[in-house]
């Protein structure tokens, strides 16, 4: 059964964030009708109109009401139309609005988006689209740059569902304006950063700064801060036109033992003649200081991104379960070596803060977790503290209070969550498998469970991926020493073409690109001892290049700029 609902939350971002301030306002749309149908100047164009109406809610972030579309048993190319927009006069235009999408448990392919027409329809033109998939854009305000053609004197812009109306649980928009842009105004729209750095190593971000002035600009700088506004690093800004977006590159930060722990950095841009700068500062990035000689494995490559899921539940108050990573997928050790932390990548609606955690680390003979628990009486305690969530898709590293001494088994983390509320809306990214059980897990009590006596739970057939981080001992990890001479991935960073080069006897059997949601990107079958990879139509970020040769597989990391 579909589940709806209207609780008042306060993506890398899929857009760009920000308060305008501008020239003229063109076109303002508050939604402050009574709730029903549609207003008359909104139309549906579609063979199946979904279910547009004016809701009684404010979960975009406005004020109640508001525009919703709900799901239904529509399929098909839908837009809902605005009123014309007068644009006589007008070229460089910039849009806003707020919105929040809450989706479904369901991937049937869809495609959400936005589109603008300066011909009365004839012609629309994507401001924004993506693949629906499993993840919920979560509330937040939303501003876009779009230059309208010489002689245009109306606009109408439209917002785009195609596909099956059911993968959607509601798609709530708000306050939009149309309006002409300012002279002079940048933007910092994302900030791409390495979240676990390493010290005495440098460590690399990547600042997304939009033109939101007609002016093209140059003569600015961006900086890299932290919470307590002190700067790490700053690079000279480049060219950017109206509209476009330039990925300037801060990579010149090396932390100290002293920087070692948790912070919170956000890139800024400095420029003299901005008109606005309420929307100059991204938004903060959660990174954690590793000690230098930390090395790290990464498990699992899928995309599974289903809501309310293990490790923690936070549908339900309370939650127990157990996820196997095996040896194999570990690497080879060659000497102990303690694990210190673990990373999961997570997306939550909101900020969630002093969760309590208890992580219990195992290993085992066990292959899978299909018939029972691992034994709760040979796990170590290695967290007990309270926990944050930010909001957003963001990669979650907790640094152990113990440090594990890893012995080469199947390593089983043990997680026990409880909790005073619910929280809608969070997911961890994980890796789907039917044909071997390697999670449980138990949820619906009303009252902590105790992790040494646990209810018989039941098979969940996804893992959440993960990095294991190791204080120490020779493994077959990311980057190594080992695998840095034996291998080239150049150059890096890269706009266009990577190059990949064996430097031994190995052949290359095959490549594949990883982004940081564990989605596979790119394959190509080799078998050479060099190749090249187009990735020009790759987004700005942090992958990794996953090399098959005769030998085994090789890791490398890349930055897409």
């Amino acid at each position: 059964m579909k589940r709806f609902f209207t609780k008042l939350l306060i993506l890398p971002c899929l857009m760009s964030a920000g308060f305008l301030s501008a020239q003229d306002v063109l076109f303002s749309e508050g939604f402050d009708y009574t709730p029903g149908p549609l207003p008359s100047q909104w139309m549906i164009e579609a063979e199946q109109p979904p279910g547009w109406s004016i809701n009684n809610s404010q979960i975009s972030g406005g004020t109640a009401p508001e525009l919703y579309m709900t799901y239904g048993m529509q399929v098909g190319l839908s837009r809902l139309v605005s009123p014309v927009i007068d644009v006589a006069g007008y070229e460089k235009l910039a849009i806003r609005y707020k919105q929040y999408l809450i989706n479904y448990l369901g991937d049937w392919g869809e495609t959400i988006g936005m589109d603008v027409t300066f011909d009365g329809g004839a012609n629309w033109q994507p401001l924004w689209e993506k693949p629906l998939g499993l993840l919920n854009i979560p509330q937040d305000e939303f501003s876009y740059f779009v230059t309208a053609p010489t002689g245009a004197t109306e606009m109408k812009i439209a917002f785009r569902f195609e596909g099956n109306n059911q993968g959607i649980n509601g798609w709530a928009i708000d306050d939009i304006i149309v309006e002409d842009a300012t002279n002079n105004d940048l933007l910092v729209t994302n900030i791409t950063a390495n979240t676990t750095p390493k010290v005495g190593e440098p460590s690399f971000f990547m600042a997304e700064v939009q033109n939101g002035g007609k002016t093209t600009q140059s003569n600015y700088t961006v900086k890299l801060m932290t919470e307590e506004n002190a700067g790490l690093a700053s690079a000279i800004g480049q060219p950017v036109e109206f509209g476009e977006k330039a990925y300037i590159m801060l990579n010149t930060w090396i932390p100290s033992e002293g920087q070692i722990g948790t912070h919170k950095v956000y890139a800024i841009v400095d420029f003299a003649q901005d008109e606005n700068s309420d929307n100059n500062q991204s938004k903060s990035v959660v990174i954690d200081v590793v000690p230098s000689g930390t090395e790290n494995v990464q498990i699992g490559t899928g995309s599974y991104t289903l809501q309310h899921s293990i490790p923690y539940n936070f549908f339900n108050l309370n939650s127990l379960s157990q996820s196997m990573y095996l040896s194999s997928q570990i690497g080879e050790v060659e000497e102990s070596s303690s694990i210190t932390g673990i990373q999961y990548t997570c997306q939550f609606d909101e900020d969630v803060q002093d969760v309590p955690i208890q992580i219990y680390l195992a290993e085992t003979t066990q292959t899978d977790l299909a018939n029972d628990w691992v034994d709760p009486a040979t796990f170590t305690l290695v967290y007990d503290g309270l926990m944050d969530f930010q909001k957003g898709l963001n990669s979650h590293y907790i640094e152990l209070d113990t440090p594990y001494d890893y012995q080469g088994g199947n390593l089983v983390i043990y997680s026990n969550k409880t909790y005073s509320e619910q929280v809608l809306w969070s997911t961890f990214i994980s890796t789907y498998d039917e044909n071997t059980i390697y999670s449980r897990m138990i949820d619906w009590a009303s009252e902590p469970y105790d992790p040494m006596s646990p209810p018989d739970g039941y098979m969940v057939f996804y893992t959440p991926n993960i990095n294991l981080f190791f204080s120490s001992g020779q493994m077959s990890v990311i980057d190594n020493d080992l695998n840095s001479f034996s291998l080239s991935v150049y150059p890096n960073p890269a706009s266009e073409i990577i190059n990949i080069k064996s430097h031994n006897e190995d052949t290359i059997l095959e490549v594949q690109l990883i982004n940081s949601l564990g989605q596979i990107v790119s394959k190509k079958s080799v078998n050479d001892k060099q190749t090249t990879l187009n990735v020009k139509a790759l987004k700005a970020g942090f992958y990794l290049v996953q090399v098959k040769t005769s030998n085994g597989f090789i890791t490398k990391k890349f930055i897409k700029k």
